[in-house]
């Protein structure tokens, strides 16, 4: 099967006409809209909604004039230039919106990060015996480059943009895979924006399985243009012992060989699960029979484990528990991923339904585009046995509960190509209709649950100036904590200072000051993140870390050293335990 055998016969675009003035409007009246509906927010104002509640209806119409715009100029004139723009305003709409509304980065994690490459850029190596993540330094170490040679302070400049970066490199790499795959023409921009619109799962902020995304989609973007033969799309399984050749030279398979080599490269020293993922995937390809070098995956897999055995010793010496003796227990993944995360008041169960809807939206495409293709004469089971086997990470490892969270990141891009199929096998009329509504209603569904978390994952300057002065007046080997893990903390002093929570080893609720008085924190961190966490998840009331705090000072405990805007910093009385 060819690329032309799933396009309409009416898809050829019309020429460009001067007069065709539409798609420039609608993108100029979206680019007005969410200017002038834009408005800084403040994290503590948010509740179990999160953004949705602080943003404007002006900046919210923004969205759907965006998707319109798209329509009318895939289905009118297709100018790659003007579809490139509007794709790109959106891209900085929904991905670059909490990074411009907020006054810092979000994500308690980032921060972390932050820490991790400041300490690689001022030591010049890791902090060994640490943290896992130590093992896998390849995105700190190149954090901490980038930082000394932008002539930054410290990394925590580089956070608050990382998701616009990183996610618009990747809806251009899942259009590089949809190309591959279906042509250039009206389906793969499709999958590109579908993408662009289901990619609700955060995973986009500076870290290391941000960064290694990108690389896998290259590397995919590279093999499925240079490395299969026959096309994805082809009626039947090829030999899998003899592939056919593809039909370009031997000169571009090698340097696309080297290239997904090089990157395999990258990938080990980086990130844990996602070699092992392009290694699988690679091996769905051979077992096709359309990868044309087999030892491709080998490589990839050898690579990753080659790094694991030799370069993260410290990780897996005495832990070999940790890492065996949750194999093959789905149940685990599933009541991490799943059962634990369904908790919380009526707007965070709301939130979470959504990205439901969105996941359970974006495999019924995908299926549509199966039935579609077999339809069309391909009985090829390819491309959704590639989304599938994405899923297959959960029967490996829970991942901390985000399981299949990654999974449905993974498997995204090939159901986005198949829902790309799919809807261009509507007829034109129809096409406009139900593609414009779907787009939008999903674009609008992102932008609500990528800020669900926002009450208590998003900071204040506030927070930052309490944790600096807790930096400030802490000694080598003192400890600084929070009552929950939703603080910007661990971005200084890694190594130095014990940074914990009160909540490792210990049931918070329904006796926070318990677990504080266990932890015997030297200095304690309270923000009104983690008041919202508390009456998000837990139906704490509303303020009761400031009632922990006053209860705390008066015991007799700790003392208030630092306030800001609400924001706090107790330190331990000398003499108390």
């Amino acid at each position: 099967m060819t690329h032309s055998t799933i396009e309409r016969s009416t898809e050829a675009p019309t020429p460009p006409s001067t007069t065709d003035w539409w798609p420039f409007a609608l993108t100029g009246a979206a680019v007005l809209c969410w200017a002038f509906g834009f408005r800084e927010i403040d994290p503590t104002t948010l509740g179990s909604l999160g953004l949705l509640l602080a943003l404007s209806p002006l900046l919210l119409v923004a969205y759907p004039l965006l998707v319109a715009a798209f329509v009318i100029e895939l289905t009118r004139n297709r100018r790659t230039a003007v579809l490139t723009t509007i794709t790109v305003v959106a891209v900085l709409a929904v991905y670059g919106l909490q990074p411009a509304a907020e006054p810092v980065a979000r994500l308690p994690v980032a921060w972390l990060h932050s820490g991790f490459a400041n300490y690689i850029g001022a030591h010049g190596d890791v902090l060994h015996n640490f943290d896992t993540r130590f093992s896998w330094p390849g995105f700190f170490a190149l954090l901490a480059f980038l930082t000394e040679a932008s002539g930054l302070h410290d990394t925590s400049a580089l956070l608050n943009w990382a998701p616009v970066v990183l996610s618009g490199l990747a809806v251009l790499g899942v259009r590089a895979i949809a190309v591959a795959i279906v042509g250039p023409g009206q389906a793969s921009w499709i999958a590109a924006w579908i993408f662009l619109v289901a990619n609700w799962t955060e995973q986009d902020y500076a870290s290391p399985q941000g960064t290694t995304y990108i690389l896998l989609l290259a590397a995919l973007a590279i093999t499925f243009q240079h490395l299969v033969s026959p096309s994805p799309l082809a009626p039947r399984r090829a030999d899998v012992w003899r592939p056919p050749a593809p039909t370009n030279s031997v000169g571009d398979r090698l340097r696309a060989e080297g290239l997904v080599v090089l990157m395999a490269m990258a990938l080990a020293p980086t990130h844990q699960l996602t070699p092992y993922m392009l290694g699988g995937l690679l091996i769905v390809l051979v077992l096709w029979g359309r990868l044309w070098p087999r030892w491709l995956p080998v490589v990839v897999l050898a690579l990753a484990v080659g790094w694991f055995v030799l370069a993260a010793r410290e990780f897996w010496i005495g832990q070999l528990s940790v890492i065996t003796g949750s194999l093959g227990d789905l149940s685990s993944s599933v009541n991490q991923g799943i059962g634990q995360r369904f908790v919380g008041n009526a707007g965070r169960q709301a939130i979470l339904l959504t990205r439901v809807g969105i996941m359970g939206a974006a495999a019924a495409l995908a299926g549509c585009g199966v039935l579609v293709l077999r339809r069309s004469g391909s009985k090829s089971l390819l491309l959704p046995a590639l989304a599938l086997a994405s899923f297959e990470l959960a029967v490996l490892q829970p991942y901390g509960g985000e399981i299949f969270i990654r999974c449905y990141l993974f498997a995204l891009p090939f159901f986005a190509t198949l829902g790309g199929i799919a809807l261009n096998a509507l007829s034109e009329r129809v096409f406009r209709a139900i593609t414009g509504i779907a787009l939008a209603v999903a674009m609008l569904a992102t932008v609500t649950v990528r800020g669900g978390n926002d009450s208590y994952v998003a900071f204040t300057k506030a927070d930052m100036d309490v944790v600096q002065r807790a930096y400030d007046l802490a000694r080598d080997g003192q400890s600084i904590g929070t009552v929950v893990s939703y603080a910007p903390l661990e971005w200084q002093r890694v190594g130095d200072v014990r940074q914990v929570s009160a909540e490792d080893g210990c049931v918070v609720f329904p006796n926070p000051e318990s677990c504080v008085l266990k932890a015997n924190l030297d200095y304690l961190v309270i923000n009104h993140a983690q008041d919202a966490y508390g009456t998000v998840y837990f139906g704490a009331p509303p303020g009761w870390t400031a009632k922990l705090a006053d209860q705390l000072i008066a015991d007799g405990r700790y003392d208030r050293v630092f306030a800001e805007d609400g924001s706090q910093l107790l330190a331990r009385k000398e003499g108390t335990r």
